[in-house]
């Protein structure tokens, strides 16, 4: 072991504990968009933090009334999946620096669970819905009395219900060992988006086939259906201020998230396959090393073979001719439809 470091175990099966209506948690405005990791305080849905002792931190946010990103779809889910992992990020970040992590130290996932519960679980009658969430993040290696990697759990709830769960596992670098890291890595120090022009891709798929509405949300191009595979390219919306909200040197975990989350929608709406009474209700992903901005990006994923219950879909992420990380889809179809 390097000297100074300390490595904690963790049960990965942390004990689960409700967040008390009693806690009291403020909707009235959103927290520094710093805590966050965002640049734009529209991008922002965290509106309070409280830490609650033993390493517990209560959060809590409002789902945006309209969104261009998040309820641009073809489809009438009630709440998008992405949307919710996205409030888990800051949720996460935030109870990160909550629990001593410095302003400066971003965290890198490596691999993550998020379940989010079918549209009859959330509440419906609400022209707002606000979250409450119970947040915990154990750190699992300490150097020098500096957190270096943990791990994020979270339980979402809405209306008394819980709607969703998260859990990440990630390291912690401040932007100086970022940058190094990226250069050691690469040999040369990596382009960021904010140095990249943004052209509309010729090859971008079509906006309904995908799930969407507005060609900025698409981010796959060069869509081949085959007779048992589907793959794409993934197209970078520079233009996309959701998903570009601040400039970044690599391909981020949200567009990868959004490109497998786009194949399988095209995977289902295929000739034999139908979206209808189907719903995203789990992702997982894990992440071997960084994808990089100036080399092509490729999804891949096989065409379903359930048509009844569960329908689990692992997409590839593929770089310079490996895979360098998967994301599994899982979708769960309505009892009636089955």
């Amino acid at each position: 072991m390097t000297p100074g470091v300390t490595e904690v175990s963790v049960v990965e099966d942390l004990q689960e504990w409700r967040l008390d209506e009693d806690v009291a948690l403020s909707f009235d405005r959103t927290i520094d968009r710093r805590r966050v990791h965002r640049s734009a305080v529209s991008e922002v849905f965290i509106t309070d933090v409280r830490a609650l002792g033993d390493g517990r931190v209560a959060l809590a946010a409002q789902l945006p009334a309209y969104h261009a990103y998040f309820n641009d779809h073809g489809s009438t889910m009630t709440v998008d999946p992405l949307l919710v992992m996205e409030i888990c990020r800051q949720a996460g970040s935030a109870t990160a620096h909550e629990l001593g992590v410095d302003a400066n130290v971003v965290a890198i996932p490596e691999d993550w669970h998020l379940y989010v519960a079918e549209p009859a679980a959330w509440p419906s009658d609400e022209p707002l819905i606000d979250l409450r969430i119970a947040g915990e993040f154990p750190f699992t290696r300490v150097r020098r009395g500096r957190p270096r990697a943990g791990i994020c759990r979270q339980r979402v709830f809405a209306g008394g219900r819980q709607v969703a769960t998260l859990q990440a596992k990630g390291r912690f670098l401040d932007h100086a060992e970022l940058e190094m890291l990226r250069t050691a890595q690469r040999g040369t120090p990596p382009p960021w988006t904010s140095d990249m022009l943004y052209r509309p891709d010729p090859q971008l798929a079509q906006p309904h086939i995908v799930g969407r509405r507005d060609p900025l949300n698409v981010v796959l191009a060069d869509l081949v259906h085959g007779e048992a595979e589907m793959s794409a390219r993934v197209a970078l919306p520079l233009a996309n201020r959701a998903l570009f909200d601040h400039p970044y040197d690599h391909v981020t975990m949200s567009v990868l998230t959004e490109a497998a989350r786009q194949l399988i929608v095209s995977v289902v709406n295929a000739p034999g396959h139908t979206m209808r009474g189907w719903h995203l209700t789990r992702l997982a992903g894990r992440f071997s090393q960084f994808v990089e901005l100036d080399a092509p990006v490729t999804v891949r994923a096989a065409l379903p073979a359930s048509e009844t219950g569960e329908c689990e879909i692992p997409v590839a992420v593929e770089q310079g001719g490996e895979q360098i990380a998967e994301i599994r889809v899982i979708l769960t179809r309505d009892a009636e439809e089955s």
